[in-house]
Order: C-alpha cells, then structure tokens, then sequence
C-alpha cells in the first residue's frame, strides 16, 4: 500500500562528528543554568535584572531568563503590598481598638457620674458679673512685671476700678438730665 521511497543516502547532518562544547562554552552553560535555577529568589532576580539591562546582548539571548527574573520581582512586590496590608490590619486591630475601648469606657463613666450625680451650685452664677476695664486688665498684666511694678506702686489707686454694668436708659429720663446740665 505504501510505497517505498527510493533511499538517497545518508543526511550529511547525521554523519557529521558532533562539535565538542570548549570548556569556557560549558562553563557558561552550567552558569546560566545555576541562574535559571535561583532566578526564582528576588535577590537573585535583581542581578539578573541588573545585568541584563546593562546588557542589551544577553538579554535578547536569554529572554525567557530576564522574564522570569522580572516575574520574581513583581511578584515579590506585591507579597511586600500584602504584608503591609496585613500589618495595618493587625496594627488597628490591636492597638488603636483598645485604645478606643478605652476612650469609650471613660466617656461613660463621665457620663453616668454627671447623669447621677447633683449639681454643685455654681460659683460663677450666683455672684454678679462685674466687667473690669481693659485699661485695668492691661495694668494687671503689666504689674507682674517687675520693672513695671515699682513704677505702679506709687500710681496705686485707693480701691480697684470696676465698671458697672450698663442699666437700661430710659429715653425721657436721659433728655431731661442733658437739658439740667
């Protein structure tokens, strides 16, 4: 059924003596072979990186190598993105949780205790407000001083200047008093 091709001899190629590698070409190849080996370490996967991008030669030679070496470090980035994440998790988890729990548990026992608690009489509420002049206010700063002060020793006056609060002027009582004087 088939039929037989005449043969026409030997393929040259499958005659031919195989070229023996040189020492330098085998010492090369078991180098290479080291790299694809460890490439898959980001450590090593940087100097690969860094050579064949200084070497623009090699690395049309060895695609494949520079592509898993550029694999290596990208995947390597993105376990360190990871990591990160995860440790800011952690990190508010148990820091910044507690320490809200806890600003959480003071608040209401400040609040409980102001709830059930009885008002002190305000101090403030009960004495009249007495405005004191800002001349005054001014002169009290400056009497703490003490260059200041010996001068405002003998300018002492004989009872404190107070300034009573402004009363409600009725408008018919005002016109009279400015037409006495």
């Amino acid at each position: 059924m088939h039929q037989q091709l005449p043969s026409i001899g030997p393929i040259h190629a499958q005659h031919a003596v195989p070229e023996t590698p040189s020492q330098r070409d085998l010492a090369e190849d078991l180098a290479w072979a080291r790299l694809y080996r460890v490439v898959h370490q980001p450590s090593a996967a940087a100097e690969v990186v860094k050579y064949m991008d200084s070497n623009p030669e090699a690395k049309s030679r060895n695609e494949a190598l520079y592509l898993l070496a550029r694999q290596t470090l990208h995947t390597k980035a993105l376990a360190d993105e990871q990591n990160e994440r995860t440790v800011a998790f952690f990190r508010a988890i148990f820091v910044n949780a507690p320490i809200g729990a806890l600003r959480l548990v003071k608040s209401l026992f400040i609040g409980i205790h102001k709830v059930f608690s009885r008002p002190e009489p305000d101090s403030q509420a009960i004495q009249p407000k007495v405005r004191v002049s800002k001349a005054k206010a001014r002169i009290d700063v400056l009497g703490k001083v003490p260059e200041v002060a010996q001068t405002l020793t003998g300018f002492a006056p004989s009872s404190p200047a107070v300034v009573p609060e402004a009363q409600p002027v009725d408008p018919a009582q005002a016109s009279r008093s400015s037409k006495a004087a």
